[in-house]
């Protein structure tokens, strides 16, 4: 009797593992859509992302569409406050990006864009500091998880993946 409930527990645990969501893996910018954010905040959201991984002999996250999975994430996954806290965030980003640099944070070049993002590593303000902490990580995450990187150059293979028989031990 207590095969069955093996076989029953197993087959439970299977296949809810490949009914579970795989939108975050292996995700492209047009997997998502119904985001509730304006497009100013889109956009400051892009360049933000756009700043920390830029365009190099690969795409960076903007072209990629990490914004977007950021904004996915947090309308998705996390309680309505995280939300309104990102676009409050944004917002205090951008007027702080005005008073300290000049203008706004899109309009910067990306050397003071550079600039102002180390200063905010190293501000006193604690929420700042923690926001920039959180859109670094999240878009360092969203990158690695994009659909280009993991095809592309980290190579990833779908499971189970090969097997090598012969391999000395």
């Amino acid at each position: 009797m207590q095969r069955r409930n093996l076989l029953k527990s197993l087959a439970v645990g299977f296949g809810s593992a490949m009914a579970l969501p795989t939108w975050a893996n292996a995700w492209n910018q047009n997997s998502f859509t119904n985001l509730n954010f304006s497009p100013s905040d889109d956009a400051l959201l892009g360049e933000i992302v756009g700043t920390i991984l830029p365009e190099t002999a690969t795409p960076g996250a903007k072209s990629l569409g990490v914004h977007k999975l950021i904004q996915k994430i947090v309308t998705d996954c996390q309680v309505k406050e995280a939300e309104n806290k990102l676009v409050a965030n944004l917002a205090k980003l951008e007027e702080l990006s005005k008073k300290t640099q000049g203008g706004s944070f899109a309009s910067l070049p990306n050397d003071k864009k550079l600039v102002f993002f180390k200063s905010l590593e190293k501000s006193e303000d604690t929420e700042m500091k923690a926001f920039y902490n959180q859109m670094k990580r999240m878009t360092i995450d969203g990158y690695m998880k994009s659909e280009y990187v993991m095809t592309n150059i980290t190579k990833y293979e779908y499971a189970p993946g090969r097997w090598n028989a012969c391999v000395k031990v």
